[in-house]
This record gives C-alpha cells, sequence and structure tokens, in this order.
C-alpha cells in the first residue's frame, strides 16, 4: 500500500527522524507509538506532503511521493487523509459545519453525494441539524465525528489518525474508535494509528512499532 524507505529529518542540529523504514499494508491497522516530541506527527506530515524529508522515499501506487512537486502531488493527496487530535482546528469559525464538511470536495472538483453524507451522519450517530451550527455550537466528539466524515466523503485509502480521541472523555472514545474499525473493515481501508495509549493501541491494532531516541523499533 505505502512504503517508507531510508526517511531522514532533523531540525537544525536535533535529529528527528533517523532512517525510517516500514510498510503499511492494504486493510491494515498499522500503529506508531512513542514519547511526546519522538518525531510521530513529523513523520504524519511527511507522508501527508506537508514537509519534506532531508532523505528517504516514500512509495505508493509505484511513485515517489517526496519526489512531486505540490501540483503532482495533490492526485495522491485526496487518498491519504488525516484526522487529528485538535478537529477545530480544520474547521473555519466563521463558517457554518454543513459548509466546511463539503469544503474538500471542491478542492477536489469531486460532486457531493447527499446520500452518502447522509449515511455518515447516522452512521457516526449525529443529527442533521448540527450542520447548521458553527464550530464553537458543538461538542468535542461531535466536531471530531464530523472531521472523520469530511475525510470519508473523499474515499480515501489511507488514513492517518493522530491521537484521534486524546482530547475526549472515555465513552466518547470508544464510540468512535469502533465506529472507525467498523469502517476500515467494511472499505478494506489502511489505517497509521499514532498515539502514546498502549491500552488502546493494543485493542485497536494489527502491528505496532515504536518512536524512540528517532528510530524505529
Amino acid at each position: 500500500m505505502i512504503k517508507v524507505s531510508n526517511l531522514d529529518k532533523s531540525f537544525g542540529d536535533k535529529k528527528i527522524l533517523n532512517d525510517i523504514n516500514f510498510t503499511l499494508k492494504s486493510g491494515e491497522i498499522l500503529s506508531i507509538v512513542g514519547d511526546s516530541g519522538s518525531g510521530k506527527t513529523t513523520l504524519s506530515k511527511i507522508i501527508l506532503g506537508l514537509i519534506k524529508p532531508d532523505r528517504g522515499q516514500i512509495i505508493y501506487e509505484g511513485v515517489d511521493l517526496v519526489n512531486l512537486g505540490k501540483k503532482d502531488f495533490k492526485k495522491y493527496r485526496k487518498d491519504i487523509q488525516i484526522i487529528s487530535q485538535n478537529p477545530s482546528s480544520f474547521f473555519d469559525p466563521s463558517m457554518k459545519l454543513g459548509r466546511s464538511v463539503i469544503e474538500p470536495l471542491k478542492n477536489f472538483k469531486l460532486k457531493l453525494d447527499d446520500e452518502k453524507l447522509k449515511d455518515l451522519i447516522e452512521e457516526f450517530k449525529l443529527d442533521e441539524k448540527v450542520l447548521a451550527r458553527y464550530p464553537h455550537q458543538v461538542s468535542g466528539g461531535e466536531i471530531q465525528r464530523l472531521s472523520i466524515i469530511r475525510a470519508l466523503l473523499l474515499e480515501p485509502k489511507i488514513l492517518i489518525l493522530d491521537e484521534p480521541t486524546s482530547m475526549l472523555d472515555i465513552s466518547v472514545q470508544a464510540q468512535i474508535l469502533d465506529i472507525l474499525k467498523r469502517i476500515q473493515v467494511d472499505k478494506n481501508m489502511s489505517y497509521i494509528f499514532i498515539s502514546h495509549d498502549m491500552e488502546v493501541v493494543e485493542i485497536f491494532s494489527d502491528r505496532v512499532l515504536n518512536l524512540k531516541n528517532s528510530k524505529l523499533i
């Protein structure tokens, strides 16, 4: 599905990632764990094309994403989406949530499937009225569900889940992880699950890699 080879990244004199190698298989949930500041989020940003590594390759569908310019990378970007621990940062506070949810479709010149949006809202146990509200008018659990719906509308093949439930209470966390697991199985999606919560990781993952001292163990 995606192969990361010999990846290095430093910021100034500090080595963040050192010779990172792993393969994400089709339909797999691969967890990457590590302490805060270990480089987990930096790795996810490199895979998303948001920052460039100093060295290495990221091979997806036979193409090295690292060597692509912004324009050429865009057609692959739809396939690789991220859900972050701070979903509110992805929503314009002055825009109603319904408009924000479908905004990425316009970026990729895709048409909205109203039935699909309705099904996802039902799947995530939300009321359609939430789409008429603004980000500050909903709970953290609701806005996280909407961020996942927004990503799924693009029909990605890979989801990067960067501490997606760390800001939520235990009951909401369990509900969202359960839905994500069910969707992953139904659609045979691949997940990169970034977390420091080993209890959640052990329940949710197929395979676990530990990022420590800039290396994967």
